[in-house]
């Protein structure tokens, strides 16, 4: 690190560093998940006639939480005695910091990990066809799917990034039950203003006597229904945008103010 990186506010030479740093942090754990799931698919391999590689689906499920639950300990060493002290001492503002973080689970760690299950779909689905018991399947990351829920792994990585910046312990499970309950009270107050806003739906509340009448001109309006599922889904993908916002700067505030408050003690 030379001084002309050392001046600037945010270099992205540093921010390299951080991000490398972080890599080689989770690279035992994901390593030793991945021979665990290897493992387990080669003893299925073995034990059963007719033997399911899985779907894209499926491993991309498994990548995405093992992202999450990495991001859920992304900043545990800011809160840690010793770690603490080694944390405040990085050479790196916490704009990079938290940059660093972000890159990893959201760029850094898909690819990589996708790279390992591609290597590992392609090992479990040889084996496969030389045994006979399966067919051949390798995971292609680039798939259609992968990039339609892209947006929602990267909401949750926020949440457990907010949440691991927030938190000393159990971040993840106390992020988690905070989330659960805020989309619980919200969908209800949005399924209930939805609900509200329609005349029909206002009768049966008000006039339990004509409800009858308006069940049944409810079933036979199908367009009706269609459209207010999309206006509902429409509304819930306003509030995770929202929510990601908030998630994103929100984490970004806590590293800030944890790093100043050490500073000056």
């Amino acid at each position: 690190m030379n001084r002309t990186s050392l001046r600037t506010t945010f270099s992205i030479h540093r921010l390299y560093y951080l991000v490398r740093n972080r890599v080689l942090d989770d690279t035992a754990p994901v390593l030793i998940t991945a021979g665990a799931f290897l493992a387990l698919n080669m003893l299925l391999l073995f034990t059963t006639d007719n033997y399911n590689p899985g779907s894209t689906e499926s491993w991309a499920l498994f990548i995405a939480g093992g992202g999450i639950l990495l991001a859920g300990v992304a900043f545990s060493r800011m809160h840690d005695g010793k770690a603490g002290t080694e944390w405040l001492l990085l050479p790196a503002s916490s704009a990079e910091k938290y940059t660093a973080a972000l890159v990893t689970y959201l760029v850094v760690y898909p690819v990589i990990a996708s790279l390992l299950v591609v290597l590992e779909t392609l090992c479990i689905s040889g084996v496969a066809m030389l045994l006979r018991t399966g067919r051949f399947w390798v995971y292609n990351p680039a798939a259609p799917v992968i990039f339609r829920h892209y947006f929602d792994y990267a909401f949750f990585v926020l949440l457990a990034l907010a949440g691991s910046g927030r938190f000393r312990k159990f971040a993840l499970g106390k992020t988690a039950a905070i989330l659960f309950s805020f989309i619980l009270l919200a969908s209800f107050l949005l399924v209930w203003g939805i609900l509200l806003k329609d005349s029909q739906f206002r009768t049966i509340l008000f006039n339990p006597n004509e409800a009858h009448s308006v069940v049944i001109r409810r079933t036979m309006d199908l367009s009706e229904y269609d459209n207010k599922n999309q206006t509902f889904w429409n509304l819930i993908r306003v509030f995770q945008i929202g929510t990601a916002a908030f998630a994103l700067g929100y984490g970004y505030a806590l590293v800030r103010e944890k790093e100043a408050r050490d500073e000056v003690q």
